[in-house]
Formats: C-alpha cells, sequence, structure tokens
C-alpha cells in the first residue's frame, strides 16, 4: 500500500493545487480538485491549500519511495517523483537521465595547478542521497590521466542556499535596486545595482527558496538554469522576459545593442571623429555618466575645444562628466527627449552656428540642433557626417544578450558525502587549491572566505541539467576532482573508489564530451 493525497469537501476550487503540482497530478472536475495516481505525495498541494482542503489516504497500488531527498516520494508503477528525476520501473526507481561520463580525450593533466582540466564524470545522472556523516557520494570514480590517478566524486546536491544570478546586458530600466522582482505575482529575487552597461537580477536565495512563496522560487531558479524563458515582472516593467543566450524582452520591446561604454567613453573614446567632422558639442545621455565634449578634460579640454556653452541636465561630477537619474529614456536615463539633454546655454560662452549632437551610449536614438542668432536651440535633420559617426558607435556595441550564473552554497551535508573526516577537510582542500570544484562540468569560482560559495555560468551547460525538490530546495549537478593521493589526504571514502570503466559497465550512462 503506498499513500497518496486527495481533496475533501473543503475544496473550492481555486486551482493552487492545480498550479504548483510538479507532476501534473491535479486537474480541476465540477468545481473541485480530483488528484490522480501520477500523484507522488511530495505534499505541496497539502502546503499551498488555503482551505485545508487536501489529505493523505492509503492508495491501492504498491509504490516505491524514493529516499534521494527529504521528501520521499510515494511513486507509483510507471510514474516520476515530484522532482521528474527518477521514475518507478516495476518497483524500483530508475534515474531517468544516465551518468554522464566525460570523453578521457577531452581531459589533460596540468603540471602547473596540479590538476585535471576536467571531471572524469559529471553530477548530471549521478542521483542524490540523503547526507550523512558516513555515506559517500553516489559515485566516485577514478582513471589515469597523463599517469596521474585521478579521482572525481560527483553527486546531484540539494540545496536551500541557491540562487541564479541574471546578468542583462542592456541600459533600459527595470526598476530600481534592491527593488522586488515577481513571478505569478510572488517575490522571487530581487533587482542587484547595475553593472557595466548591464541590469542585474539575484533570483532565489535561502530567505525566499525556504520562505511562504519558496515553490515558486526554486521553480523559478531552476527554469533559469535550464535555459528556459521566464517573464518577470518588476516594479517599472509588466513584462521581463529573459532566457539563457537570448536578448531580454522588456514590455514588448527587444533592445537590439547594448551600451559600448559609459556617456564619458561616447565622448572621449570617438572624440577624434567628433572633431574630424567639426561637431562643436555632443551630449551623451546615460543614467550613470552623462557627458559634454567640449569640457570633458580628457578629450575636448586636452584637444584645445572651445567650450559650447551648452550645459548638459543632471549632477555636475567633474569637468564635462554629470551623474544622470535612472529611468525609461535616453540611455536609461529620466531624459525622456533630446531637448531635455540640455539645462541650458549659457549666453557669454555659446555662439550662433553651435553644432551639437545628442546621442545614446548606444547611438540607437540620436539628434542634431544647431545655435541659431538668438542662440536659441534649432533642432535639424541628421547630417551624414553625424550619420557616419554614429553608425560607427553602433558598430562598436555587441548585442543585448542574457547570461545567468548558477549559485550554489554547499553546507556540511554535501561535504560529509565528500570527506568522512569532516567539512573542514573539503574547505581546506578547495583554499589550498588541492581540489577543482565545478558544477556539471564547468568550472566554478569559488568565494574567498569561509564555507564553500560557488558561482558558474550555465552557457555551456546542457538543457535540463538541473531540477527542484518539493521540501522546497534546488538540485545542483556538481564535482569535485583531484588526484588520488589527495582525497586520501582530505578523508576521502576510498572504499567507494571505483574505476570509471567498472562504473560504465554497471551503471546507465553515456559519455559525453565537454
Amino acid at each position: 500500500m503506498g499513500k497518496a493525497y486527495r481533496a475533501t469537501h473543503l475544496c473550492v476550487g481555486c486551482g493552487q493545487c492545480v498550479r504548483r503540482c510538479p507532476t501534473g497530478a491535479v486537474s480541476l472536475e465540477n468545481g473541485r480538485a480530483v488528484i490522480s495516481r501520477s500523484c507522488s505525495c511530495c505534499g505541496i498541494c497539502y502546503r499551498v491549500c488555503r482551505n485545508s482542503a487536501i489529505e493523505i489516504c492509503d492508495r491501492e497500488e504498491a509504490t516505491a519511495v524514493c529516499d534521494c531527498c527529504p521528501i520521499h516520494c510515494n511513486i507509483a508503477p510507471g510514474q516520476t517523483g515530484a522532482c521528474l528525476r527518477y521514475v518507478n520501473e516495476e518497483g524500483t526507481l530508475m534515474r531517468k537521465e544516465p551518468l554522464h561520463i566525460v570523453d578521457k580525450s577531452c581531459i589533460r593533466f596540468d603540471e602547473v595547478t596540479g590538476l585535471p582540466s576536467a571531471p572524469l564524470m559529471l553530477g548530471l545522472g549521478a542521483g542524490s542521497n540523503l547526507y550523512s556523516a558516513d555515506v559517500p557520494a553516489r559515485y566516485i570514480g577514478m582513471d589515469m590521466v597523463d599517469g596521474v590517478e585521478i579521482v572525481t566524486a560527483v553527486t546531484e546536491a540539494v540545496l536551500s542556499f541557491s540562487g541564479a544570478k541574471v546578468k542583462i546586458d542592456t541600459d533600459e530600466e527595470i526598476g530600481p535596486a534592491g527593488s522586488a522582482v515577481r513571478r505569478e505575482g510572488k517575490i522571487v529575487g530581487f533587482i542587484a545595482p547595475s553593472e557595466y552597461g548591464s541590469r542585474m537580477l539575484y533570483i532565489g536565495g535561502s530567505e525566499l527558496v525556504t520562505g511562504p512563496d519558496g515553490f515558486i522560487t526554486a521553480k523559478t531558479i531552476i527554469d533559469l538554469l535550464n535555459k528556459k524563458a521566464v517573464t518577470l515582472r518588476t516594479e517599472a516593467v509588466k513584462e521581463l522576459t529573459v532566457q539563457q543566450g537570448r536578448p531580454p524582452v522588456v514590455d514588448g520591446r527587444c533592445p537590439p545593442k547594448m551600451r559600448v561604454g559609459c556617456g564619458s567613453m561616447i565622448v572621449e573614446g570617438f572624440a577624434r571623429q567628433w572633431m574630424d567632422i567639426h561637431v562643436d558639442e555632443v551630449i551623451a545621455c546615460d543614467f550613470d555618466v552623462t557627458a559634454a565634449l567640449s569640457t570633458h578634460t580628457t578629450c575636448g579640454v586636452r584637444y584645445g575645444m572651445r567650450p559650447s556653452g551648452i550645459i548638459p541636465a543632471g549632477i555636475y561630477s567633474s569637468p564635462g562628466r554629470y551623474f544622470g537619474t535612472p529611468g525609461t529614456g535616453w540611455g536609461g536615463s529620466s531624459i525622456m527627449n533630446a531637448r531635455e539633454a540640455v539645462a541650458r546655454v549659457e549666453q557669454t560662452q555659446a555662439r550662433p552656428g553651435t553644432r551639437l549632437v545628442v546621442t545614446e551610449t548606444n547611438a540607437e536614438r540620436a539628434a542634431y540642433f544647431e545655435l541659431d542668432e538668438n542662440l536659441k536651440l534649432v533642432e535639424k535633420a541628421v547630417p551624414d557626417d553625424v550619420k557616419g559617426v554614429l553608425r560607427f558607435i553602433r558598430d562598436n556595441c555587441e548585442d543585448c544578450c542574457t547570461n545567468i550564473t548558477a549559485v550554489a552554497c554547499i553546507g556540511g551535508g554535501v561535504r560529509n558525502v565528500l570527506s568522512k573526516q569532516g567539512p573542514l577537510k573539503v574547505n581546506q582542500a578547495l583554499r589550498d587549491k588541492k581540489v577543482m570544484f565545478s558544477i556539471c562540468g564547468q568550472p566554478g569560482h569559488i568565494l574567498p572566505g569561509g564555507g564553500i560559495t560557488v558561482e558558474s555560468s550555465i552557457a555551456d551547460m546542457p538543457e535540463g541539467a538541473f531540477a527542484w525538490v518539493a521540501t522546497p530546495a534546488t538540485v545542483f549537478p556538481i564535482e569535485m576532482t583531484t588526484t588520488r593521493a589527495h582525497y586520501a589526504e582530505m578523508g576521502g571514502y576510498l572504499d567507494a573508489v571505483r574505476w570509471v570503466d567498472e562504473i560504465r559497465k554497471t551503471t546507465r550512462s553515456k559519455v559525453v564530451q565537454l
């Protein structure tokens, strides 16, 4: 006899359980939830029900109980668990994805680092195990690489402390730093301070994964890491769609190019081009640093340009540099049209006929003005010579893109499956650079300090490498690779080490190239 859930007469048909069920086991019939045999008894429906209308019950058919995370799914024959990784095949739970073994021709031993260039196996397909002080990783493989015995321990780690960093190459305003990012109305992350030419999001983190909306947070992290398109909402944007390797879509608009640099770069980096066509002033609009060509110390002043008397809008910083205000206008600033880029014209410095170009940091929008005899700005068609410089700037801009980094914070439980002599042994080996840590085969950057916080780009990882479980938590495929000698030093499970060829013969696996 297995266990499952069912809806009672208290159900009002709100559909929360339907939307949250990871296996699709719940549907609405005649205004009430109906739970099918594909229910894995993960308990999500029970926890999200606002009316306490879900109860546990016995089921007639036998189930296989999964021990790969604290949920202990009851999985019926032919069905999968809530994480969608395991299937009940005639009473035995099988990992749906085969163990990924790295093609040995891709691996070499680096005499400088004293480590191999890649792991022997990937965590993908390895499966998870409930952590304990005396339970080794699911697979610990060994092989010879350039005459050196190499060991790789792999597991699919279940993590509460995890997240996804989303780097969006655009100046489009997406909201103030520190404000919430939502999916389906639930907070799943926050906007981080902008990087150079890029907006930044952090999705997840322990507080959100273990919070009241942890299910949707964990799912969002994993959807992003599995390279799916995810639509989010912020204070400034109703629909922000992001996907690894694709340009963002901001309220239906797909920005074509990211900035080549800040406003200061637009005037100083292209000063010679502007001067060659006898432009007297350039204002480069930017939410960060708006700049003016003629008074900028490293271009206008350096090359002996005469100050134009045209003063940009913004907060004065230094000669020719002004701090802008973030907004939905030009260059991600609050400047909504080219005229607003000019704060005033100094009558004592300005002269009739002055040629002014106002542009964005990616030169996507630009306008051309001349000062008339009364020193008033008169907008005119953009001349061909100015178009040529603007085109040159655009040609130097990179395409807008989204790049996502997996963030894994490895706790004591995961470290215990790698060393039986305590987590500190693992930490010390990493600090001494005796161990290579990777996520699904891609090098991990370990942040300094205590614990193990790892960041790794997902760009070259296969789709579907990550999962989530109903605790809720995320599942990361991780690898730790070292020499056999170093593995012995860190207190590794030497009695659990097997030659990779033996693992291939006894385990459903496939060979992959990195």
